[in-house]
């Protein structure tokens, strides 16, 4: 019968494995790290409008201000390097979220839009923040929905 010999590589790499999994701070470290590297966890937003439309996965027209004779907006996101997360769009006026939605990311650039219908009432400034799914804002942005002009003219 044949005895198998271990190397002394093999062994310094087994001890070093377990010693790493062994020390939970040092193994989450590294595992962070690690699939930070190829896009499990991490990744950016490399664009964003709010918009009235979006048409073939593109916003229509960039918005900072809306009147409120309009009630319906969009908030459109690209995403990089996010593949296989969970992403969530919060909407939030004066301090409180209004909405959110999730959206599961299939690709390393993925658009996605959200959308909500605004009440007249809501003047003021608005802000999206784009939510990856350790809870961090990776991105935010903001728009002013104001009151229309009432008199003729102006």
């Amino acid at each position: 019968m044949k005895q198998a010999i271990i190397k002394p590589s093999v062994i310094l790499a087994l001890a070093t494995l377990h010693l790493v999994l062994s020390t939970p701070s040092l193994a989450d470290h590294l595992a962070t790290q690690v699939t930070g590297e190829i896009g499990i966890i991490g990744g950016s937003v490399s664009r964003s409008a709010f918009t009235e439309a979006v048409v073939n996965h593109e916003p229509k027209q960039h918005i900072t201000d809306l009147s409120n004779t309009k009630q319906f907006l969009y908030y459109f996101t690209e995403l990089k390097g996010m593949a296989g997360q969970t992403v969530i769009h919060r909407w939030r006026f004066d301090g409180t979220t209004m909405a959110d939605t999730k959206f599961n990311i299939g690709a390393p650039r993925w658009r996605v839009w959200s959308n909500i219908t605004l009440k007249k009432e809501w003047l003021g400034r608005w802000e999206v923040q784009v939510i990856d799914e350790m809870g961090r804002v990776v991105h935010s942005s903001s728009f002013n929905y104001i009151q229309a002009d009432s008199a003729p003219g102006r």
